[in-house]
Formats: structure tokens, C-alpha cells, sequence
């Protein structure tokens, strides 16, 4: 074989090798790219019905909050770039496909076992569409129960795009939060509790969650029965990380904590958290709602006319004024 007749070949493998390789890894088509990323839950309103979905309960609809995460890739091998799978922070894969004016669930039925929260289900729809950094959705799903299935729907969804390294919103989960009177009407800040005996109990969850932060966007979160939890922060939600901890208590019990998310705007938080307590009965709080407590920023102290100092009080008044200072600031004795 000439030289020449080699290099050709050389160049032919190159180019074989190049285009598996773009096949492999097929740039995301024009519709697609806008969807693709790591999508937060925005903080959900109540009044609005903004990420409230509804669960058809025997005994009437229940409202319940979505907070979380999706993390949308264009799919393996597909050379069109218009399938995207997604992937939510409880465990669940689903496939989409993206048109002109929308991405949709495809196929329209989808099944998954939610490792989380124990529960299958099937999405029987789910559309989403793009305005920048913005995504509105909308959902309908049956939550298979041992004894029926059940209705589920959120018809106004929103997410914001974030990043997977987001240091600047620490800020906002910084505090004391605690939690608002339990309402069982709404089932907010009720705990649900399984075992160890056989039955269900539910009780009001209280107390008071303080949150530090660490380092980049790790924070601590100390609840009042004396434990840390260690959290990871991107955009306006935060995550139990590792995804599983404990904390030793008296006489050889442990808590352990499986999941625990948090959405916050700065001032109300939504929570939802699963583990064991210290009976070894498995828990859950779906429904968690906590206001931030009021910081008071003053300053302590100031000094008046002629070096008086005197002691500031919340209302921005004065008192307890002390010896005057001489010029160079000592005091008179």
C-alpha cells in the first residue's frame, strides 16, 4: 500500500470516529436546549394556587405544595435533538418530547416508583413551556393507593433555572425559623407517624429550626431536639446532603433523617422531610410551614452631645446615659 493510499485511510477512520462520536453526543436541537438544566420549584403561594397541586382524597380534595427540583438532559443517542429525559430530586426518570411550542410527557403515560416517599404513580400528562429563565407547567397524575387510585393535578406550575453551584442565595435560609401552628384541616405541619406498632398517628409539629451557614452553598440547619442536618442550597431550594444522616441520642436511639427539602423566599419556608425517629417508627412531614423570626439590628450604643454615651433602645430612643468623655475619649473620673 503507497503512502498516500495510508493517510487516506488514516483520514477516512478520523472522520468515522469523529461522526459517532457527534452521534453519541448530539448537540440539543434549537427547541431543545432552552428546556435543559436544573429547574426549582418556585415558592409556592397559596392564594394564587401557584405550585398547589390537588390530591382527590375519599373524604374531599386535599391541596398540597410542590417544592424540588428536575434536572432536564437532552437523551442519550438521540441525533434529532427534540427527547429529553428528566430526572426529579425523589428518584423518578421520565421522557419527554420537545415541539414548536411546548415540551410534552412522551409517551403520555408513565410509570414510577417513587423511592422517597414509597408511592407509585403515573403521569398521565406533563407539558411544560420556556420564557427565558422561567418555566410554566402542568400536570395530571393517579396515585396508586392499596385500596383505589387517586386523582392528581397541578395546573399552574412554575420553576426558575438554577445553578448546581449557587452560592448566592445562603443568604435567605440564614436564621431561626419556626413552625406555624399545625392545621389539620390543610394537613400543614402535620407529622405523620408509622409504627413501630401497628396503626397511624399524627401530631402537630413545633419547635424551631436554626440555620448557619458553612462554606460555598452548605449550610446547617440545628432543630430543637439538638441535632445538626447538614443542607446543600442552589437557587431558592435547599437538600439533605449526603441524602442520609443521624443523630445519636440517649440510651443508644437514632434519629435519622432520609430527605429534607426546603424552599424558601427569606421569609416563609416550605418543608417536607422523612425518616425514623427515635422509636424506630418511620415519619414524615409533607405539608412542613415555618416563619423566619424578626431580627432586630441596632446599634447598642452612641454618644451624644459633649461625649455622653448613651444606650439606643429598639424604638430609637436613649437611655442610661453615663459619665461624659473627655476629648480623647476616656472617661472623667
Amino acid at each position: 500500500m503507497s503512502i498516500r493510499a495510508h493517510h487516506l485511510l488514516t483520514l477516512l477512520a478520523i472522520a468515522a470516529l469523529s461522526a459517532s462520536a457527534c452521534a453519541d453526543d448530539a448537540d440539543p436541537g434549537p427547541a431543545a436546549r432552552p428546556y435543559l438544566g436544573k429547574w426549582n420549584y418556585d415558592q409556592p403561594d397559596s392564594a394564587a394556587a401557584i405550585n398547589m397541586a390537588t390530591l382527590e382524597l375519599p373524604n374531599g380534595p386535599q391541596r398540597a405544595p410542590q417544592i424540588g427540583d428536575v434536572v432536564y438532559t437532552l437523551e442519550p443517542g438521540n441525533t434529532l435533538g427534540d427527547t429529553v429525559i428528566g430526572r426529579t430530586d425523589v428518584g423518578c426518570t421520565w421522557r419527554f418530547r420537545v415541539d414548536r411550542d411546548a415540551m410534552r410527557l412522551d409517551p403520555p403515560a408513565q410509570l414510577c416508583h417513587n423511592p422517597t416517599s414509597n408511592i407509585a404513580y403515573t403521569i398521565t400528562s406533563w407539558t411544560a413551556t420556556v420564557s427565558g429563565n422561567h418555566m410554566s407547567e402542568s400536570i395530571t397524575a393517579k396515585s396508586h393507593r392499596p385500596d383505589r387510585d387517586l386523582d392528581f393535578a397541578l395546573e399552574k406550575g412554575a420553576r426558575t433555572r438554577t445553578a448546581e453551584a449557587d452560592a448566592a442565595g445562603v443568604a435567605a435560609f440564614v436564621g431561626t425559623w419556626t413552625y406555624d401552628p399545625a392545621e389539620p384541616a390543610t394537613r400543614r405541619n402535620l407529622r405523620t407517624i408509622r409504627g413501630p406498632g401497628p396503626g397511624i398517628t399524627e401530631i402537630p409539629e413545633r419547635g424551631a429550626v436554626t440555620i448557619t451557614a458553612d462554606y460555598d452553598n452548605r449550610i446547617t440547619a440545628r432543630t430543637s431536639d439538638g441535632c445538626a442536618w447538614t443542607l446543600l442550597t442552589r437557587g431558592n431550594t435547599a437538600k439533605l446532603d449526603p441524602p442520609v444522616q443521624t443523630c445519636p441520642r440517649p440510651a443508644g436511639a437514632t434519629i435519622t433523617l432520609r430527605s429534607w427539602t426546603i424552599a424558601t423566599d427569606g421569609r416563609r419556608q416550605d418543608a417536607a422531610l422523612m425518616g425514623t425517629d427515635e422509636s424506630g417508627a418511620a415519619f414524615a412531614l409533607m405539608a412542613g410551614n415555618l416563619t423566619k423570626a424578626q431580627q432586630t439590628s441596632r446599634i447598642p450604643f452612641s454618644y451624644g452631645r459633649n461625649g455622653i454615651r448613651q444606650e439606643n433602645t429598639p424604638d430609637g430612643g436613649h437611655t442610661n446615659q453615663t459619665r461624659p468623655l473627655a476629648p480623647d475619649g476616656r472617661a472623667y473620673s
